[in-house]
């Protein structure tokens, strides 16, 4: 039930609507993560939104919004994303790209007792988690989004260094692509 009530909570693979009176279009954001389990790269853990934006005219554009979390030792990702679509290559113009390096401290803390019986919590230690994180965003052509709705399988393709970094979607959020690319 727990895990039920949280999941229905979360905004991931969601798709929200909404009319943007400023530009007059209808936007359509849907969100998603991937956590990696491979640590031969130094991704830690993606997360990409893909609007959808109808205009008046009822043309359409996608643009996408990459959240890549690295390890500290990480390089610089190269300034390209590529879609995989079925062993199709499609090279992604990156627009904007940005990057911060967040350094959060911990304090370890043990409980000790004193000869009163009362405990007090004593700093053992610090701990350190450093990591880096890279913002990209690009358009995706039409005709990508839909070789994405045909597709048996999408991957998204990243190089930093030495390492080559494939983010695969879940099934699920495979789906929700979908949705996004016939919604009207």
């Amino acid at each position: 039930m727990i895990c039920f009530t949280c999941g229905s909570c979360t905004t991931t693979n969601k798709i929200f609507t909404e009319d943007d009176i400023v530009y007059s279009v209808k936007r359509f954001e849907l969100k998603y993560d991937f956590k990696d389990r491979d640590r031969r790269t130094p991704l830690l853990f993606f997360t990409q939104a893909i609007v959808k934006e109808v205009n008046s005219k009822n043309e359409v554009s996608y643009s996408a919004y990459d959240v890549l979390y690295f390890s500290s030792s990480g390089f610089k990702p190269d300034d390209k994303a590529i879609l995989i679509i079925d062993n199709e290559a499609f090279p992604m113009t990156i627009s904007r790209m940005e990057s911060e390096y967040a350094r959060t401290i911990t304090e370890d803390k043990s409980d000790i007792a004193t000869s009163d019986s009362t405990t007090i919590s004593v700093v053992t230690g610090y701990s350190e988690n450093n990591r880096k994180i890279f913002r990209f965003s690009y358009r995706i052509p039409d005709s990508a989004m839909m070789k994405i709705k045909d597709a048996e399988e999408l991957y998204i393709r990243y190089y930093s260094g030495p390492s080559m970094i494939t983010v695969k979607p879940k099934k699920k959020s495979l789906k929700r692509i979908r949705q996004l690319i016939d919604i009207i």
